[in-house]
């Protein structure tokens, strides 16, 4: 699956009107509304929203006509085969009316010029877990969690050790196993794309 790295914006200037594209890489749906909320500017004349993620696809004009902005955006996305992004398009109106073929090239080349501009990475779905072991394994654990190239999210500390990381490689759990005598708490909480 071909993402976006990072929230990345741009802005296109088209006959005295401002278009800001900004694309925000998610994962979750439920997180979407939040994102779009957070990221919209109230004082534009539109923000025109497009997005996939997992199987939630929308493309909204914002008040601009029907079919001039929202799904040419959409349209791109799935040209470039990019899920789980969000794309919004602000405009500042400069006073000159696009008419419907302007707009729709308009909101087009914003999210081109965009994603020309913003890092593209391929996502594979990623198993999360939680793994409490002793403090005298944790040199070992650590090491092996870098040799084996297992992605650290966070660590806490109280009378064990505790990690949540990302394991792409099961054998990895295998080698914890015969590390610590099989003396570690693990648990799967999830899974993710990264």
């Amino acid at each position: 699956m071909k993402s976006v790295k990072n929230i990345t914006q741009s802005t296109l200037a088209i006959k005295k009107s401002q278009f800001i594209t900004t694309l925000i890489p998610c994962n979750d749906p439920s997180q979407i509304n939040q994102l779009i909320q957070k990221y919209r500017a109230d004082d534009a004349t539109h923000n025109c929203v497009a997005y996939i993620v997992g199987g939630s696809i929308k493309a909204d004009d914002d008040g601009e006509p029907s079919g001039t902005a929202g799904l040419p955006m959409l349209n791109v996305l799935e040209r470039q085969e990019l899920s789980n992004i969000i794309v919004i398009v602000t405009r500042y109106f400069g006073g000159i009316k696009l008419g419907a073929g302007g707009l729709t090239r308009a909101y087009s080349n914003a999210v081109v010029q965009a994603l020309d501009e913003a890092e593209i990475v391929e996502k594979t779905l990623v198993k999360k877990y939680q793994i409490a072991l002793d403090y005298h394994f944790t040199k070992k654990a650590e090491y092996l969690m870098r040799i084996m190239d297992v992605k650290l999210i966070a660590t806490t500390y109280d009378e064990k050790a505790h990690y949540t990381l990302y394991i792409r490689d099961p054998a990895f759990l295998e080698q914890l196993k015969e590390l610590t005598s099989n003396q570690f708490y693990c648990q799967e909480i999830g899974e993710d794309y990264i």
